[in-house]
């Protein structure tokens, strides 16, 4: 049974302990490009659009630290070039690992050390513009 059976129409959020929220709405903004939607501005949370319904959520967490524990992966069609547009962005990325059955993978962390991932799908997945779809 699908996620979409259990609970309805749904979006993704991964939200993002942070310390400085201004810090990484900066980074994810400008160093990322993500766009932020300025309907879930709080005092707290600021969220970005990555894909239709599909977001990320910048929290400050409540001790003022970010937890760095969070991985949110963005999947990309091709890794070497989102790889590379990251670091002319000034964003350094691991090398890029691959885990098995074609899927290839690389890291960088946010500010607070959040670490994010790229993931190139295997031929015989879905591009990135389907993942997420209906």
């Amino acid at each position: 049974m699908a996620l979409k059976d259990v609970i309805g129409e749904y979006a993704f959020v991964s939200k993002v302990d942070v310390s400085d929220l201004d810090a990484s709405v900066a980074f994810y903004g400008k160093k990322l490009g993500l766009i932020l939607d300025e309907k879930y501005h709080t005092s707290t949370w600021r969220q970005f659009r990555v894909l239709p319904r599909v977001a990320i959520g910048l929290n400050v967490h409540p001790t003022g630290v970010g937890t760095g524990g969070a991985v949110a992966t963005l999947v990309v069609d091709d890794i070497e070039q989102a790889s590379n547009r990251l670091q002319k962005q000034g964003v350094e990325v691991s090398k890029i690992d691959d885990v098995g059955d074609g899927v290839r993978l690389a890291f960088f962390k946010d500010p607070d050390g959040n670490s994010l991932g790229l993931r190139q799908n295997s031929p015989q997945h879905p591009k990135a513009a389907a993942v997420g779809g209906a």
